[in-house]
């Protein structure tokens, strides 16, 4: 862990590194609702880690159905995926 706290933050790479979290992956991490984008939408949200699925959510509630959801990679494979440990350390102490 302490090897990969050490690579530097960019932008979106070819080849990036597999969250601990999400090894192995989800079988929802590639889910796909549509084969194409479709033309339009009421939402578009970029991101679906807890940010983006909250507002979905939240837009779902409601009247709102024509959402898109739009990801890079895989489901949460940004940040919410891998901030995850954050809690570990503070929930469970003396983790190895």
């Amino acid at each position: 862990m302490e090897k990969r706290a050490q690579i530097p933050v960019t932008l979106p790479v070819a080849n990036p590194t597999v969250s601990y979290w999400q090894d192995p992956p989800s079988a929802l991490a590639d889910h796909r609702t549509t084969a194409t984008l479709p033309a339009t939408a009421d939402t578009v949200i970029i991101g679906s880690g807890i940010t983006g699925a909250a507002i979905a959510w939240h837009l779902l509630q409601g009247a709102s159905t024509n959402i898109l959801m739009l990801e890079a990679r895989q489901a949460c494979s940004g940040a919410t995926g891998r901030n995850g440990m954050s809690l570990f350390t503070i929930l469970i102490p003396n983790h190895s």
